[in-house]
């Protein structure tokens, strides 16, 4: 008796033939559909914090050295939580002032890009404008590896002196 012929005639050896080409053909499916959620290379990684001012960041309404005081989860109604960075700024460049506390709209993406409860205590550099969001004024600035120059084997952005 061949293997296909058992499979017939035991029930249960035909419901669990059934139940995994149904498993597969879902999985099959889902792989198939779902959005892709990795960074392409290296250069896709996005940051918030930078080692110093890029040149593609000259144009950028907010330019300032801060240091993260805090992170923490916002709520607001019709909107997903997202996090939040309290950031004291150190030295001001453009569109801020020095000891001024400003907060970063720090949610991740699947690049990278976000800032938790482990990026309390780090000083950077912040490049990018002030957005409105759920009624609030939210610093936004995220910077792909490629836009800040570094890349996998040189690991120095171009620079851009502070004024």
């Amino acid at each position: 008796m061949t293997r296909r012929q058992q499979t017939r005639l035991n029930p249960w050896r035909w419901i669990a033939a059934k139940i995994w080409a149904a498993a597969g053909a879902a999985l099959a499916l889902a792989a198939l559909t779902a959005p892709v959620l990795a960074c392409r290379s290296f250069l896709d990684e996005r940051v918030i914090l930078l080692d110093a001012i890029p040149l593609a960041a000259e144009n950028s309404e907010v330019i300032a050295k801060v240091e993260v005081l805090d992170v923490q989860m916002r709520e607001r109604p019709g909107l997903r939580p997202f996090p939040v960075a309290r950031a004291r700024v150190l030295q001001s460049i453009r569109g801020t002032a020095d000891g001024q506390i400003i907060e970063i709209y720090a949610q991740e993406t699947s690049c990278g890009g976000g800032l938790d409860h482990h990026a309390v205590g780090l000083q950077g550099f912040i490049a990018g404008r002030y957005h409105q969001i759920a009624g609030e004024t939210l610093f936004i600035g995220t910077w792909t590896h490629g836009q800040i120059g570094k890349n996998l084997f040189d690991s120095k952005p171009e620079l851009r002196k502070p004024k």
